[in-house]
């Protein structure tokens, strides 16, 4: 991921220093799992009320599992119906037969003590 980053011209350090706080709280990837995630406090993004997000990415199916809702090609979050959720799944299966594998990007914004002191 970093590579790809760095070859689309991208300063990772420079958004860590901007985005990253420095209180953060790591979900090691795991192959039971199949994904990794990271909470972090508010840097203000998050939606009013919530003073956390909670980043995950992993493998696709595994991710699209736990979403309610996705942002659509103009940003605007979108309710994930189950037709929606049925052609992400069918673009996972077709990449999946030609061997390549999908990695899916989520994150929730958590209200003050959601999920407990340690989620």
């Amino acid at each position: 991921m970093l590579m790809l980053t760095d070859r689309l011209g991208v300063d990772v350090a420079r958004l860590r220093l901007k985005h990253l706080p420095s209180e953060l709280v790591r979900f090691h990837f795991t192959s039971k799992r199949k994904r990794m995630s990271t909470l972090t406090k508010s840097n203000g993004e998050t939606e009013p009320g919530f003073d956390r997000r909670l980043h995950t990415k992993g493998a696709a199916e595994q991710v699209l599992q736990s979403c309610s809702r996705y942002l659509d090609e103009l940003g605007t979050v979108q309710t994930l119906s189950e037709e929606v959720k049925q052609l992400v799944t069918e673009k996972i299966t077709e990449y999946a037969n030609q061997s390549l594998r999908t990695i899916c990007f989520a994150y929730k914004d958590l209200k003050p003590m959601e999920g407990g002191e340690s989620h």
